[in-house]
């Protein structure tokens, strides 16, 4: 049976449509080998080491002699990315740890919800710490990493003498709505596939920072936590696993006394530099220092400014 000329043109433009949208869900399932092809500890170089724990494994680097600081990196970061902070610490006196989270670097992409919540995170953290016999230390952590040194500070408030904390993920109490249409089978594949891929690093970088100069030569460490195994699963896993554990971050802000100083970009255009302000009064000893023409990166786009304000903070002697 031939339609009429008027029923194909119209009948052809469905056809096309609904081949392009199955090409745009099944494309994934069939290159995530190609974009997956790193194993994770095969990133744990510059004398990275694992430890291992119920969730798998975190990977951390270990540097330098002094009092202790652990640096916990944002999403979509990991140890890379702090390749200006880390050996300015060092070369400061301090002993440096950086911490990989679970599903980011060289760390382990638990396929298990559980693992990705911000108590989860903390909860890895301290344990790694007690197994280098670390009792005391100082947290630096930016935007999703800050959260965690705050989740810390609640569950270890004799071993945490300070936070600082860069643009933190101090206020929100739920996922972002991307992470609801993420865990929809095929379609939420098919959105974490296309929304992580590396070669949008560079445009993702450039829109949260006011400063953009150094996307260019740092998006390709940016972008190789993405090229991990197992790193899309892990991406969906966290969309949809809970904010919090027992005891969520906005809720805990009073209790935490240790000295906590935020520093913000001015024109964050990710957690406004207001964020800084409100956490401020919520909390018994917190300090805010707000950076002019600056975005979500401080410590990329102003690294000297954010530097001394880190040394000024390290100069504060805590009460304990």
């Amino acid at each position: 049976m031939q339609h009429p000329p008027h029923q194909r043109e119209s009948v052809t433009p469905m056809y096309l449509f609904l081949g392009m949208l199955l090409a745009v869900l099944a494309t994934p399932y069939l290159l995530v080998r190609r974009r997956e092809y790193i194993e994770a500890t095969t990133l744990c170089t510059d004398g990275g080491r694992t430890f291992a724990h119920q969730h798998g494994h975190t990977a951390y680097y270990d540097h330098g002699t002094g009092p202790v600081i652990v640096l916990l990196h944002g999403f979509g970061g990991w140890h890379a990315t702090w390749h200006a902070v880390q050996p300015a610490l060092v070369a400061a006196g301090y002993r440096v740890i950086s911490v990989d989270a679970l599903g980011a670097g060289a760390s382990a992409r638990p396929a298990d919800v559980a693992a990705y919540t911000t108590e989860s995170q903390a909860r890895a953290v301290m344990a790694l710490l007690a197994s280098l016999g670390i009792e005391q230390y100082t947290l630096i952590g930016h935007s999703y990493g800050g959260r965690i040194a705050l989740q810390i500070a609640v569950y270890a408030p004799h071993s945490v003498m300070r936070v600082i904390a860069f643009a933190p993920e101090v206020m929100s109490t739920s996922r972002p709505p991307i992470a609801k249409l993420v865990v929809i089978p095929v379609i939420g594949y098919a959105l974490a596939f296309w929304s992580t891929a590396p070669a949008l690093v560079r445009f993702g970088l450039r829109g949260v920072s006011k400063r953009p100069d150094w996307v260019d030569a740092q998006q390709a460490h940016y972008a190789m936590s993405a090229r991990v195994v197992g790193h899309l699963r892990g991406q969906i896993c966290q969309s949809a696993a809970p904010k919090d554990g027992s005891q969520p971050v906005p809720q805990q802000l009073a209790s935490i006394t240790c000295p906590v100083f935020a520093i913000w970009g001015a024109d964050d255009p990710v957690f406004p530099a207001q964020h800084g302000l409100a956490m401020v009064e919520r909390m018994p000893n917190a300090h805010v220092g707000i950076i002019p023409n600056t975005g979500h990166v401080p410590h990329e786009e102003a690294f000297t400014e954010v530097m001394a304000l880190v040394h000024q903070a390290l100069a504060q002697v805590p009460p304990h």
